[in-house]
């Protein structure tokens, strides 16, 4: 049978799934964007253990996609038939030949939770990763007990708090598509999946290290009780990472992967609290003021030197989190070599030894930067009609 043949079969079989497997009239790369990442797993499943030959076609053609990776790594094939296992092993070899790193998702991503079918309670967690502030979104996905289902959305941060809470009721559908959308439609901030219990660690790790200066918002004090997590031996996603990998020793090259990760701002660059910055632009503003024949090579300098302080000493910890944090979703996105640099750069600020650390002269190199552009600006409007801005 051909593989649109086949897939009606399995629309026939998950009638769930059969209204996204449908439209997709058999074309591979649009059925995969039609399904969310645990109903393509079920589908992939389906054909693995009725229609082989086709899911290996089907498989192939996901293969490159960083989604559909995802979905064949989390193949367990103890499940299947003998021809399904021998079309996994094919494509664990097609994924090699083509410098895919499939095994390593497939032996670290561990069985996390999926969205459910219908008729089945709801549990689930998903992480984004740090927008540039240093911030990140994470969303806990619970059973509602009128039906349908609740999503809990909350913006976290180490050094700020919980910064911001949602919740939304939506119906099952309605959630499935809103999985789908933080999780593959939102380039480099789609959420990666996490146990949820180890979001609501999350959660309750950064409630406790609120700001006493800041309330909390009104809306967290009525689900507060849902997202607590009193049994303090369930670790965050940062946390579980570590262990999966070990600690982080650092490989050879991870170093200037996660430098260049900053520089090309997809790491990063999590500057110091506005009134922080403030103070050391003001600074140099000073020195610039007391020295006129300094030039902006000199107050980058400046800059770097009154902003290294604010990335090490007393605010180590919080930057040695992130790092771990962001090494989860690289871990997730099978970069386990970029999550290993991370884990190793967290070690590093533990140790107060980030002072002469490439990674941390990076994060503070990208905010000298911009703090030396302002310094120009307001050089410029200070100066005398005719002096200056040029």
């Amino acid at each position: 049978m051909s593989l649109p043949e086949r897939l009606e079969n399995a629309a026939e079989a998950l009638p769930g799934d059969a209204d996204q497997i449908r439209p997709a009239n058999g074309d591979p790369l649009q059925l995969l964007v039609n399904l969310d990442v645990a109903a393509a797993g079920r589908v992939l499943a389906w054909m693995m253990s009725n229609a082989p030959d086709e899911a290996g076609e089907l498989a192939l053609a996901w293969l490159e996609d960083p989604v559909g990776l995802q979905v064949i790594s989390a193949i367990d094939e103890t499940d299947l038939p003998k021809a399904g296992r021998k079309v996994v092993r094919k494509l664990h070899h097609a994924a090699r030949s083509r410098g895919l790193k499939m095994a390593v998702a497939a032996e670290h991503q561990g069985k996390v939770a999926r969205l459910p079918d219908l008729d089945q309670e709801i549990s689930a967690g998903y992480v984004s990763p740090l927008d540039p502030r240093g911030s990140r979104l994470v969303y806990l996905v619970e059973s509602s007990p009128g039906g349908g289902a609740r999503v809990f959305e909350a913006l976290l941060d180490p050094i700020r708090g919980l910064a911001d809470f949602q919740v939304y009721r939506a119906g099952r559908r309605q959630v499935r598509d809103f999985v789908k959308d933080v999780t593959t439609r939102r380039g480099g901030y789609a959420a990666a999946e996490a146990e949820p219990g180890a979001v609501r660690a999350l959660v309750t790790r950064t409630v406790a290290r609120h700001p006493s200066d800041r309330p909390l918002p009104k809306s967290f004090a009525e689900w507060r009780r849902n997202l607590a997590q009193s049994d303090s031996s369930i670790l965050t996603p940062g946390e579980s990472v570590r262990v999966e990998l070990n600690e982080g020793t650092l490989p050879g090259g991870a170093e200037s992967q996660i430098v260049q990760a900053i520089r090309d701002r997809e790491l990063g660059p999590w500057p110091p609290e506005p009134a922080l910055l403030e103070g050391v632009l003001k600074a140099a503003q000073d020195k610039a003021d007391e020295t006129p024949e300094s030039d902006p090579v000199q107050w980058k300098v400046w800059m770097e030197e009154g902003l290294l302080p604010l990335y090490t000493k007393e605010a180590a910890e919080a930057y040695a989190e992130r790092f771990d944090e962001s090494a989860y979703v690289y871990w997730r996105g099978a970069l386990e070599e970029k999550a290993r640099g991370c884990l190793a750069i967290a070690d590093v600020l533990r140790k107060n030894e980030a002072q002469e650390n490439p990674v941390v002269q990076a994060l503070v190199g990208v905010v000298a930067e911009a703090l030396t552009q302002d310094l120009e600006k307001r050089l410029g409007a200070q100066a005398p009609e005719g002096e200056g801005g040029d």
